[in-house]
């Protein structure tokens, strides 16, 4: 992708309207377009193909660097298409979408980008353009470029922001828990530990928006909660738990826990947001 897309607009009045984005994403449709299975594959092809298309026409004038500064903290939750203000969404099948939202608040008055002048770009300025592949023709057969006024207005609010801790699970790691029969990881609770959790569940008399979500990906991690999307309820932070079994040797937890304390790679305070759109 071009790397003039890295840069805001000199103004926000500069942005191009979302119709006319619409209207030059529209020979897009029919367009074939591959999907590899993996969803960052898919997502920067998708990406790189609409900043393609958008290049094809006139563009906002970049704002110098000088002339600006990005206020979340290492440009976490900036849209990725940040010249045209516009983050993008790859949707394959079902009638549904389960929009989600990471490291800012869609629909709020968060500043993203900060001029010197004064002038403001925040999280609900960003167009959020969704591109939806055939997976049988493999070809594009619609798109939709939507705000975040008109989502909630369409669809309803946004939820409840949800804060998680992210472990990257070593390679080393992963393999050794993947020959095991049956392959797992698997660590009794600690004392610390055990007084948070139940092993009581009572079944729901209403409909449930969600209990167990799985995960396929390249990058296998493990999410720690911190505040329950669900109930106004505080989950207790996952660094105040003791890891357990640290007696055994080549303690699979253990060693996820030394490769924490090693390489720093737990990713913290990501906050998503969902909302599920009628495609």
């Amino acid at each position: 992708m071009n790397s003039i897309f890295g840069f805001p607009p000199i103004h926000k009045t500069y942005l191009t309207p979302p119709d006319d984005i619409a209207s030059r994403l529209q020979s897009l449709i029919g367009t074939p377009f591959k999907l590899t299975g993996k969803t960052r594959t898919d997502g920067s092809n998708v990406r790189k193909l609409i900043a393609q298309t958008l290049a094809e026409f006139s563009l906002p004038k970049p704002c110098p660097q000088s002339s600006y500064s990005i206020v979340p903290l290492k440009e976490k939750g900036l849209p990725r298409i940040l010249l045209e203000y516009v983050d993008t969404y790859v949707v394959t099948t079902g009638n549904t979408y389960n929009l989600q939202v990471w490291n800012r608040n869609p629909a709020s008055d968060s500043i993203q980008v900060e001029y010197n002048s004064g002038e403001t770009l925040s999280s609900k300025d960003v167009r959020f353009v969704f591109l939806r592949v055939d997976p049988r023709t493999q070809a594009i057969s619609s798109i939709l470029v939507l705000t975040p006024d008109y989502i909630e207005s369409k669809f309803g609010r946004f939820g409840k922001p949800t804060i998680k801790h992210q472990i990257i699970i070593p390679p080393k790691i992963k393999d050794k828990a993947l020959a095991q029969n049956p392959p797992g990881i698997f660590c009794s609770d600690t004392s610390a530990l055990s007084q948070h959790v139940t092993g009581k569940y009572a079944i729901p008399t209403s409909s449930i928006n969600q209990v167990l979500e799985v995960k396929v990906q390249d990058s296998p991690t493990v999410d720690l909660g911190k505040f329950s999307p669900q109930f106004k309820e505080c989950v207790p932070l996952s660094d105040s738990f003791p890891v357990p079994d640290r007696q055994r040797p080549e303690s699979l937890c253990e060693n996820m826990r030394r490769s924490k304390q090693s390489s720093g790679r737990l990713s913290s305070g990501i906050s998503s947001q969902s909302e599920r759109i009628k495609i």
